[in-house]
């Protein structure tokens, strides 16, 4: 007899459904509330969940879960609305689909650099919106071929932003603290401080995870640091970066920024980023190409693996869980 995994949510890929229902019976419940997962925990041996804005895996439904061995997240990370540490504590094993993140944020990122770099939305904005041609309007723009880069993170989407940048640079500072020093030099890139990327990149790229320790960890300093005409770009999380001090020191410095992400979202309507041509803004798009699509076949993989006793890929350890960001 099959064990019984409970899905909040539709599996929207028939191949990975078909692998998975290989090994499991496959139950799918909505609406993706705690109470509706309360009513149907018992007997299941999985629990997955969509993304939610309010925690969903409570402890409640932990301790409910009595068959419970393993829960994942059919989106991202899991620190977003899973118990995830109470989880581990109690030996379920905690997995997600990050894996299928990374390749598509790098490009992404890669994007943001060369339109900033380029001029391209700008160009862009005003053939659309008023000025017929405006080809002089900026000078010479600049491209990406032997800049100094700086990443701020070295998680899976840090590695894949750094290993696509490396087509265009061998000049790729790293600052983070899981970074070893033969690690660096087996990536090929060096080993820095934070405030010293600020100082010494042309281009800055905030990749890392979102904690109580990140909050704010960029502001006002950072940004007077950065050399003139420099780039910092953000794909991580607003809240990493004090954004009024950024503000303040862009009215001051003629510097550039790439923003996927914000404090507050949606950014306010007034906000003086909305208003200038050194700020390329996008509303949190980055995770949003069709490839994201293949976290099904993520999970998939994963419980093929945990079913044939093998650890997931993704399984989280109660280190990792801490430093993760919200999904």
């Amino acid at each position: 007899m099959k064990q019984k995994i409970l899905f909040m949510c539709k599996i929207d890929d028939k191949n990975a459904r078909q692998k998975i229902e290989r090994y499991y019976e496959v139950a799918e419940k909505d609406p993706a509330d705690e109470k509706t997962i309360l009513e149907n925990i018992r007997g299941m041996a999985g629990l997955v969940v969509p993304f939610t804005n309010n925690m969903l895996v409570t402890r409640r439904v932990i301790d409910a879960g009595t068959d419970l061995k393993i829960i994942g997240s059919s989106y991202g990370g899991t620190r977003q609305n899973i118990e995830d540490i109470y989880a581990l504590e109690k030996g379920l094993t905690v997995i997600h689909t990050g894996a299928s993140r990374p390749r598509p944020m790098a490009e992404y990122t890669l994007s943001l650099i060369l339109s900033s770099l380029l001029q391209i939305h700008n160009y862009h904005h005003y053939m659309r919106s008023g000025e017929a041609w405006p080809r002089f309007k900026y000078g010479r723009t600049k491209i990406l071929h032997k800049r100094t880069i700086g990443i701020i993170g070295l998680g899976q989407i840090g590695r894949e932003i750094c290993s696509l940048l490396k087509n265009f640079s061998s000049d790729i500072s790293v600052r983070s603290s899981h970074l070893s020093t033969d690690d660096a030099r087996e990536l090929g890139v060096r080993k820095a401080e934070l405030d010293e990327i600020f100082r010494t990149c042309e281009i800055i790229i905030l990749s890392g995870g979102y904690t109580d320790q990140t909050h704010h960890m960029i502001g006002k300093k950072q940004f007077e640091l950065m050399p003139e005409n420099a780039l910092f770009v953000n794909i991580a999380r607003g809240k990493m970066v004090n954004q009024e001090e950024m503000i303040n020191v862009l009215a001051k410095k003629n510097i550039y920024l790439a923003l996927d992400v914000f404090e507050n979202e949606p950014l306010e309507e007034n906000s003086p980023l909305r208003n200038n041509d050194r700020v390329l803004l996008t509303p949190h798009r980055a995770n949003n190409s069709i490839e994201f699509e293949e976290r099904w076949q993520c999970l998939a993989d994963e419980f093929e693996l945990y079913f044939q006793g093998k650890n997931p890929l993704s399984a989280l350890t109660i280190e990792r869980a801490r430093v993760m960001s919200e999904s």
